[in-house]
């Protein structure tokens, strides 16, 4: 049996994305959806051009104006994301018949026994990206053989994963980690 391998695709900017297709006009200038987060106003998801003028998810609306002035902001529409990221989940079926949704805007395909057919994990990875690109989409992935480990490459990973690592070199270094981890930790009470 062949390890499982699992691939994690993140859609990072989801909510402004989906305006912009929308809205074209939209891409040229800092734009961010706002969401309700208890009684103040944050940015949900940023555009590029948002991101490149300091602006962060989850900042407060007054400050986000304060450092950029020509932010252009919409409400984020959380039932229309949902209803376009499952679109999306149906579009990932051609990679494999095993494919979920992590909301609010990531996918998760289990690509055991089927990146053979894209030509590989690197081919399949590429044309996924390709695709996302031709939607005007942003999308981060990362490939490995749990969920948890192709979810952390996906979000936090400087540089696309390479897919040719497996759990196999994992597991190995684990005890060593392990025993040199335990060699360094001095208990004291109190």
């Amino acid at each position: 049996m062949p390890n499982r391998r699992i691939l994690s695709l993140w859609f990072p900017r989801l909510g402004a994305e989906r305006l912009i297709r929308a809205q074209p006009h939209l891409a040229e200038v800092p734009f961010a959806t706002v969401a309700q987060e208890g009684s103040a106003q944050v940015l949900g998801s940023l555009s590029l051009a948002a991101s490149q003028a300091g602006l962060r998810p989850g900042q407060p609306l007054r400050d986000a104006h304060a450092m950029c002035a020509g932010l252009l902001t919409r409400p984020a529409q959380p039932i229309q994301e949902k209803d376009f990221l499952g679109a999306l989940h149906r579009w990932a079926g051609k990679f494999s018949p095993w494919v979920a949704v992590e909301p609010p805007d990531a996918l998760v395909i289990d690509l055991t026994g089927c990146a053979h057919l894209f030509g590989g994990e690197e081919q399949l990875a590429q044309q996924a990206t390709q695709d996302c690109a031709d939607l005007g989409l942003t999308v981060h992935f990362g490939i490995a053989d749990t969920l948890g480990a192709a979810w952390a490459l996906a979000r936090f990973s400087q540089q696309q994963a390479a897919p040719a690592r497996t759990g196999d070199a994992i597991d190995q270094e684990a005890p060593a980690t392990r025993a040199r981890a335990g060699k360094r930790r001095h208990w004291t009470r109190g």
